[in-house]
């Protein structure tokens, strides 16, 4: 069945690269440059893959995707930064590396060259919060190339048969969560697993609560009443959840409501599968909505996503820039999501042809105009304040401590980072 939807799935790219490679070729000044782009395995990579050949037919410029894993791509960029090697001339970067590859210098600071082509760009079709995934502070070392939007996957179906509404606030989920756990089936689905998977789930929860990270001094407040009251309430929510869930991570939690197994989950808008219809056994009772706020809270939602930089050693700036100038082109953007990426302009989201295939692009919209690129934090500890609260997150939901006591050993490990 995965080889035939992936033949399936790669015949539907090729047949979108076909439209898109009609559109009259411009040469660049900088034909015959050999780009390397390294980019993370995600929904979208593919559908760089396929428009990859025809950047190369429009402009001259020879660009190559190669597609790694997540801790592999980070890994593969960090020794590349540091050797000054430059295997790679484009790098896909994760919302929270901003700061850290910015203070170091990683990546080249993009932001004359946005003032510079600003009419070009048309920066006002490009909503806000999507600059988060590439900026800290007055740098901005990656360009927008997808935005995710936190949302709330809910099976319909289920919901109608129990005559409940969709949860608006978070004490709606719980209740929720509760009343939809019968007949074998789990009224909701989290990640449990130690570490990444756990911090960033519950970080959205952490959101959703009213919670942040830092304080208002810009230091950890991992441990305040709120958050604390969040990984409760988040622990609570695994009584509703499947059996083994404390294990889960976002392929297991995604596996369990896509076929139908759980009635909720806070996901990603990364993939959506389970909205396509006939591709899941959940297909065509699943939806999406924007995600619960705590009662009384003004809706602020998770918003995450991935930026596309230039390596600051790359001998070919000026052919890495038009690639970048070329991909968020309101022409290719709407191509780009029928392969499968992720939309940063207002006008794709809201474009007639792209919402009627797409309803769900009206919920993202909201997510985008609403969104907080911030609740994880961009900053250069972030990386030990996800291993702190993944851990934390997981010794509260398989009961070897206390959320007080795991969040306060996890504000005691960052504390020192911020000294």
């Amino acid at each position: 069945m995965n080889g035939i939807r992936r033949a399936a799935t790669y015949m539907v790219l090729a047949l979108c690269a076909m439209v898109l490679s009609v559109a009259p070729a411009q040469k660049s000044q900088y034909a015959g440059t050999n780009l390397n782009f390294i980019v993370v395995s995600d929904q979208f990579s593919a559908a760089l893959e396929a428009l990859a050949p025809i950047f190369q037919e429009q402009t001259g410029i020879n660009l190559r995707v190669t597609v790694l894993g997540y801790g592999e791509l980070y890994q593969r960029a960090i020794a590349d930064f540091i050797g000054h090697t430059a295997q790679a001339d484009l790098y896909s970067t994760d919302i929270v590396w901003s700061c850290q590859f910015a203070e170091n210098g990683y990546l080249t600071d993009l932001a004359s060259l946005i003032k510079q082509d600003a009419a070009e760009l048309d920066l006002d079709d490009i909503p806000t919060v999507m600059w988060t995934t590439g900026s800290c502070g007055e740098q901005q070392i990656a360009f927008p190339l997808v935005g995710y939007a936190g949302v709330l996957a809910y099976n319909k179906a289920a919901f109608d048969a129990a005559g409940i509404a969709v949860p608006k606030t978070v004490a709606e989920l719980a209740a929720a969560a509760q009343a939809l756990t019968k007949d074998g089936k789990a009224g909701i689905v989290m990640n449990g697993q130690r570490g990444t998977p756990a911090a960033q789930d519950w970080m959205f929860y952490m959101l959703m609560n009213g919670g942040t990270i830092l304080g208002p001094d810009g230091k950890p407040a991992l441990n305040s009443p709120i958050n604390v009251e969040t990984l409760e309430l988040y622990a609570d929510l695994f009584k509703y959840a499947p059996d083994g869930a404390v294990s889960y991570a976002w392929g297991e939690r995604v596996t369990s409501f896509s076929e139908g197994s759980s009635m909720m989950m806070v996901d990603w808008s990364a993939g959506l599968d389970y909205l396509r219809e006939g591709a899941v056994p959940v297909s065509g009772s699943a939806a999406i909505t924007t995600t619960p706020v705590r009662e009384g809270l003004d809706p602020v939602y998770p918003f995450g996503g991935w930026g596309v930089g230039i390596n600051a050693d790359s001998p070919s700036q000026g052919a890495a820039w038009e690639f970048i100038k070329w991909l968020s082109s309101p022409e290719v953007q709407k191509q780009y999501v029928e392969l499968g990426g992720k939309p940063i302009r207002h006008s794709t989201l809201t474009d007639p042809d792209l919402v009627a295939k797409y309803p769900f692009l009206s919920t993202i919209l909201e997510v985008v105009e609403h969104g907080d690129g911030d609740f994880r934090p961009r900053i250069t500890q972030y990386s030990q304040i996800e291993d702190a609260v993944g851990l934390a997150v997981n010794l509260v939901v398989t009961g070897q401590e206390s959320a007080q006591a795991a969040l306060d050993a996890a504000q005691a490990t960052v504390a020192p980072l911020f000294q």
